[in-house]
């Protein structure tokens, strides 16, 4: 229960930041290797997939909880979302922390800029909630594995 809390409010920071992160218009995480070019639209995509898709997914489980069953924990499918909430949140992340790392703003040589910082502190936030879901996909192949 502690986990989807703590997933469902780093996802709404999370799109918060990626909405409006950049000075009220959208940031998003960038996505290009080469940092001359605007973002991907692919990668974009990709994020907002995966921002919404999770959100919607850890509500439900968090609803399943308000209702007293825990019946879910012991499924394999919640072991495999969880899975895969961990690799699509650290490709996430990962794939912004790149992209705002190398940022430079078109002030020339200025390092330190709002929607940098926002870019890397969307991009931390994600590796952490993919941390958050290896956590739970533990704990769910524990619970499978203890009562399958």
């Amino acid at each position: 229960y502690f986990y989807g809390t703590v997933d469902r409010v780093i996802n709404i920071v999370v799109l918060i930041i990626y909405r409006t992160g950049y000075g009220g218009d959208f940031l998003g995480i960038g996505g290009t290797w080469n940092l001359n070019e605007e973002k991907s639209p692919d990668a974009e995509i990709v994020a907002s997939g995966v921002f919404v898709g999770f959100i919607i997914y850890t509500g439900v489980q968090l609803l399943t909880f308000g209702f007293g069953t825990t019946k879910h924990k012991y499924e394999l499918s919640d072991t495999i979302m969880n899975v895969v909430g961990t690799f699509m949140w650290v490709a996430v992340g990962g794939t912004a922390l790149h992209y705002w790392h190398g940022y430079l703003a078109e002030h020339d040589f200025e390092n330190i800029t709002s929607e940098r910082t926002a870019g890397l502190a969307l991009g931390a936030l994600c590796v952490i909630n993919g941390a958050l879901y290896l956590a739970d996909s533990v704990l769910a192949f524990i619970h499978y594995t203890k009562y399958a």
